[in-house]
Formats: C-alpha cells, structure tokens, sequence
C-alpha cells in the first residue's frame, strides 16, 4: 500500500506543470539568500540603520498577519456560528491562513539582528508582559500551532491516520475556538505597537483608534482574502463553487468596510484633522489612494447585487480590498514614518527578492497542497454529509440508534 502511494506520488510529481519548476528554483533561490543573510548579518543584506531599524520585511509582516486572518473569520463563521455549509471554502482558506502565517514567521526571522536566539520569546524569564511586542510574538507562535491543528486533518486522512484524526475532529470547536481568540488578540495589538510613534507617523493615520482600525482592517480583510483565494484556487483547479456562498460573505464584508470608513472619517473630524486629507501633500495621495482602492471602490462592487453574485465581481472587489490594505500598512509601517532630515531608505534588492521568494514558496506550497492533500471537497459531497448528520442526529433524538 505504502509502496503504491509512493509511486502514486512520483508520478503527480513527473505531471506537475513547468511552472511550478520555476517557482521552486526561484524559491530556493530566495532561500539560499536568506541563508547567506543569516550568515553575514543584516549590515551587507539589507538597507536598515538606525534612522530606518523597520523597512520592507515589517511591511511584509503587517500585511500577511490580516491577510491571514481569512483562517480566523471561516473558522468563526463554520464553527462559531455553525454555518457548516462554508466547509467546502474553509479548507483552502485556512492552508492560505498557514502558508500566510508560516512565512510572516520565516520572514520575521530574517528581521532579527540575534535570529540565533529566538526562541527567546518562548524562556518565560526572559518575557515582558507589558510590551505589545511580546504579545504579539506570542500570539503569532501559538496561533501558527493552532494553525497546523487545523490544516492536519487534511493530512491524516491522505494518511489514513484513523485515531488522531478522530481526536482532531472531536476538538474542532475548541481548536477554532482558541485561534479565533488569539489572532483577534494580537490584530489589535500590531496596531498598537504603533501607538508609540505619535511623534514620528502622521497624523493621517496615527489616532488612539489605531488597534481598532488595525482590528476592524483585519476582519474584512481577511473575509476578503477567503472570497479571494476561493475564487482562484476553484477556478485553478476546476472545481465548482456556489457563488452565492461568497456573495453572503461580500455582504458582510461590504458592511464592514462602511464601518472602517466611518471610524476613519469620525476620527479625522473629532481631532480637527480633517483637512489634512488635502494639504499634505503626497502624503495625502497616498491616503486618499489607500481609501478610494481599498474602501470605496470594493464597496461600490460589494453594493452591487449583480457584481456581488459574479465571479468577477467578487475577484476584483476582493483583490481591491487587499491592495488597499497593502497601501494602508506600507503608509504606516514607512511612508508615513518621518524619518532623520537627510536620511532615507529603499529596500536592498536582497530584501526585495527575499519577500518575493517567499510569496512565490507561499503559492508553490499551496500549489501543492492542492494536489496531493484533499484541500477541495465537492458541494455534493459536504452537503450530503451534513444531511447524513442530521439524519444520524435525528434519529438519536427519538431514541433510534443506527446499526453499524
């Protein structure tokens, strides 16, 4: 059995398209890199100083971590709010939360000066409850466990593992549970690490409110990210979606942007700041391009009950939403960051290919996944699934007890 797996294995493996090649030679290019900036330090890979100690890859970090957050909100929706027909999406969607989280880990690395001492954060006499930082550090590291929790279903039953998948399914709603508790915990606290820069962001975007914009941002981003990454990955792989599954999701999500807009504007007004929006110069381009991308625009998609109910309409008001939320967090973590007079930085182009490997490992992965685990479940099959349940449910309930 082991044997025909294996050669089963091989044999996808010889069929993989030339793409995927590609992408494995550019990822491993990337890895060499990070490698060899582990080795020499962060002085010869990158551009950084004292004036810029936060440059690309906290750029990277701040968008993957709501990025991500698609794995928190399905889980939320599936088993919170026992809304089981969302199992067909959350699959795929909680390998993008992983593969998201896994990297903002790998990248995370490459950003300490002593990467050697990491697990640091995990000595408990070296912690600082008080710090936002170790907070987050934290809550990344143990909702990443979370995380392989939740995707190892998928492996075990490809391995016909039998008994801890049993146990995995019978701690679902605790596993979910948990996650969903500690990526809301730290969405808000990356916010707040930038509570500290009042002095050094600009008012356009530095307010008190920040943990809850941060927070707000990560919830319909990562909605948003679910529409996204269900859209593609069925459409990549020939599966059927039920669109209207997605189209629920755009509601809330439209919701929830009108929501965000409002805190924004509210917060700009109560603090007289609001004509900052247009004498900042291109600081404000950059504000009004972050709100007309990323706000208005998805919700003028999402409004819309014909674009909400198509494929296209979903793709490209859910990939507007995460564009602005990439303008958003490159504005806070940089360009909105005043730095030393005659001082200035762009990313080392080791820095550049880094994060793009890592994007590029993050889609090979996934890829993969795709192929070899059983990440898409068919809508027939989860819906006779779930009557299959009920109907088991039910019979219990009167006191009728299946035979085996």
């Amino acid at each position: 059995m082991a044997r025909e797996t294996k050669s089963g294995i091989l044999k996808e493996l010889r069929q993989l398209p030339r793409s995927y090649f590609i992408m494995a030679a550019f990822a491993a290019f990337g890895l060499a890199l990070g490698l060899y900036r582990m080795v020499v330090g962060l002085g010869p890979t990158t551009n950084l100083s004292d004036s810029y100690p936060w440059g690309l890859w906290i750029i990277y970090d701040v968008f993957f971590i709501p990025f991500s957050a698609g794995a928190f909100m399905i889980s939320a929706v599936t088993h919170i709010y026992d809304k089981e027909e969302y199992h067909v999406i959350a699959r795929p969607v909680v390998l993008a939360g992983f593969l998201g989280y896994l990297f903002v880990v790998l990248v995370l690395l490459m950003d300490l000066g002593r990467w050697h001492r990491f697990y640091n954060v995990l000595i408990p006499w070296y912690w600082n409850p008080h710090s936002f930082m170790f907070e987050v550090s934290m809550c990344v590291t143990v909702y990443t466990g979370i995380l392989i929790m939740e995707i190892a279903p998928t492996i075990l039953e490809r391995l016909n593992w039998e008994k801890p998948l049993r146990f995995l399914r019978i701690a679902t709603v605790v596993i979910a549970g948990a996650g969903i508790v500690l990526s809301s915990l730290h969405q808000s606290s990356v916010g707040s690490l930038f509570l500290l820069m009042r002095h050094k962001l600009h008012a356009l975007w530095w307010t008190p409110q920040l943990p809850l914009l941060f927070f707000t941002s990560a919830a319909f981003s990562g909605l948003s990210m679910a529409i996204f990454v269900a859209v593609v990955s069925f459409t990549a792989f020939g599966k059927r979606l039920k669109l209207d599954l997605l189209s629920d999701l755009a509601k809330i999500v439209f919701l929830m942007l009108g929501l965000y807009l409002a805190l924004k504007v509210v917060d700009l007004a109560i603090n007289g700041e609001l004509g900052l929006v247009f004498s900042s110069g291109w600081l404000s381009f950059m504000f009004v391009a972050e709100v007309v991308v990323g706000v208005i625009a998805p919700m003028l998609i999402f409004g819309n009950r014909g674009m909400r109910e198509s494929k296209s309409g979903l793709f490209q008001g859910s990939a507007l939403v995460l564009l602005g939320l990439g303008l958003n967090r490159v504005n806070v973590a940089l360009l909105g960051l005043r730095g030393p007079t005659g001082t200035a930085y762009f990313p080392h182009w080791i820095e550049l290919v880094i994060s793009l490997a890592a994007v590029v490992a993050g889609v090979l992965l996934f890829g993969l996944a795709s192929r070899f685990l059983p990440i898409f479940q068919d809508v027939e099959d989860v819906e006779a699934e779930r009557a299959s349940s009920k109907g088991r449910e039910k019979d219990i309930a009167w006191g009728h007890v299946p035979q085996a």
